[in-house]
């Protein structure tokens, strides 16, 4: 039952093509004459949208509005058509691009590990200073200095 109500609802819709730009919206039998328009127009930077529509044969109302192409779709179409037009590279060409773009990488991921690790350094150097000054600015440490400076200065000695 259920293929033969798919049968009678595809028998009832009409199918037809319109193509919707920012100044007009036009509704095509053909699928090849509203595929051309979608053309002109995105060669006009209109930016069309190809639409399918099924109406209802009984009413003549819209049943189902499906956006099938639009400029960015286009443009995607436009590209592998032209990749497909050019001929096949060789598989030597194609490692010797792979291997150039390895290489132009390698120095700079080699610059950059360098630069990383020379601020690396200069930053401990840094931290080293501040807690060596820290350390030597203590009042505690200062005191126990100046006591091994007494002991070294005094003509009595302490040990007895």
């Amino acid at each position: 039952m259920s293929s033969d109500h798919e049968t009678d609802s595809s028998v009832e819709n009409i199918k037809s093509w319109e193509v919707e730009s920012l100044s007009s919206v036009e509704e095509f039998d053909d699928y090849s004459k509203a595929l051309d328009l979608f053309n002109i127009k995105s060669d006009q930077d209109e930016e069309p949208i190809l639409y399918e529509i099924q109406k209802s044969k009984i009413s003549g109302s819209i049943i189902k509005r499906i956006p099938i192409l639009n400029i960015k779709q286009s443009k995607k179409r436009k590209e592998e058509l032209e990749k497909k037009k050019l001929p096949p590279q060789s598989p030597n060409q194609e490692q010797q691009k792979k291997t150039t773009s390895q290489t132009k990488n390698k120095p700079q991921g080699i610059k950059y590990r360098i630069v990383i690790l020379v601020i690396i350094i200069v930053a401990f150097l840094i931290l080293l200073y501040v807690l060596s000054q820290l350390v030597t600015s203590s009042d505690t440490l200062n005191a126990h200095f100046s006591l091994g400076q007494l002991k070294k200065n005094s003509d009595i000695s302490l040990i007895a």
